[in-house]
């Protein structure tokens, strides 16, 4: 808000635009104090006003125009969705009037159809709006549903290896399954960003809509990261003969899952493309890797780790994990590879 200034009378003013006339209204008072105090009163009843004039859904539309230049494109894309799928009980109601006993409703019509996960994401949105707004709601009652924990029967690594060797998808799988790595990084790996066996992750490629955007952040701060690479993946991808600038991987989200999930389903799986990172994950547990070294490679991330990863990650002991990981995965992939050789000479003989 403007300072108040002192007038030739001796008087103090303030002026305040008012968008609603174009014109700019004035507070005078014997003290700057005073003048300034009462401009603030006007504009916090002219935005009780306007909030009591306001729908959700209007609301919801600003606070997203708000943050787009400061969230992803998948996060703004996200609440799109919300807003356009999931508010409609809420979106013609002003802000002022939405109560509990009403979200709670709303709350109650989303879990008929719609994962817990799902349901924890569209409340989300809506008590960030409010929240912006400044809303005078206690929502402190309001009940969720409990998120449930799903077992999935994962393949062992060896199984996922041998399913995809030679397979036109074969580098993201090894990528996801032996460097940990998300889809969106995979997708946004050029050659350039390889350089000897060191792979630098510094942009995803993600889909919005039906658009795909380039992002130089990653998801986290741990996300940007430089993993070595075993060399099977190396060679793999040195045989691509490919430029600087070009994509390692030039199938889309859309077409390296469609063909993971069938490979997988063929052989009697029902998981997801992001789960070879739980693979990956489970492998480092079993040849117990610290967390510190698992949770640096694969890009975790959280405000009592981040600290610890920075400080205490030493060159020698991260080559010497780097080392233990690749042997694993070698032996995997040569053992499968001999094996298969094995199989075809006596299916010759």
């Amino acid at each position: 808000m403007a300072t108040a200034k002192r007038l030739p009378s001796g008087s103090y003013r303030v002026r305040v635009y008012d968008k609603n006339t174009g014109k700019y209204k004035s507070f005078t008072a014997e003290t700057k104090k005073a003048a300034e105090l009462a401009a603030a009163e006007w504009l916090i009843k002219c935005q009780d006003e306007e909030n009591q004039q306001i729908t959700f859904q209007a609301a919801a539309e600003e606070y997203i125009k708000i943050k787009t230049p400061v969230l992803s494109p998948t996060t703004i894309h996200g609440y799109q969705t919300i807003l356009r799928n999931n508010v409609d009980r809420l979106k013609n109601i002003p802000i002022d009037e939405v109560t509990p006993q009403l979200v709670q409703d709303w709350v109650n019509g989303l879990t008929v159809d719609k994962s817990p996960k799902t349901v924890h994401n569209i409340y989300g949105f809506f008590t960030a709006v409010m929240s912006y707004y400044d809303v005078d709601i206690r929502l402190g009652k309001i009940r969720l549903p409990s998120k449930t924990k799903k077992f999935k029967i994962l393949p062992d690594v060896e199984t996922v290896v041998d399913l995809f060797r030679g397979s036109d998808i074969e580098i993201p799988v090894l990528l996801a399954v032996w460097g940990g790595m998300r889809m969106s990084e995979i997708l946004g790996i050029r050659r350039k960003d390889l350089c000897g066996d060191v792979l630098t992750l510094s942009q995803v490629r993600v889909t919005v809509g039906k658009e795909i955007i380039d992002k130089e952040q990653a998801k986290t701060y741990n996300s940007r990261r430089q993993l070595r690479l075993g060399q099977p993946i190396v060679n793999l991808i040195d045989s691509l003969n490919l430029q600087p600038d070009d994509y390692v991987v030039t199938y889309t989200r859309k077409q390296v899952y469609g063909r993971f999930v069938k490979t997988m389903r063929s052989a009697g799986y029902q998981i997801t493309f992001h789960d070879l990172r739980h693979i990956n994950a489970s492998v480092m547990a079993k040849l117990n890797i610290p967390d510190v070294y698992a949770m640096e490679r694969g890009g975790w991330s959280n405000t009592s780790t981040l600290k610890s990863v920075y400080q205490q990650t030493f060159d020698t002991d991260r080559q010497r994990i780097d080392q233990t990981i690749d042997d694993y995965f070698q032996d995997i992939y040569d053992t499968k590879y001999d094996m298969k050789n094995v199989k075809q000479r006596k299916n010759v003989v």
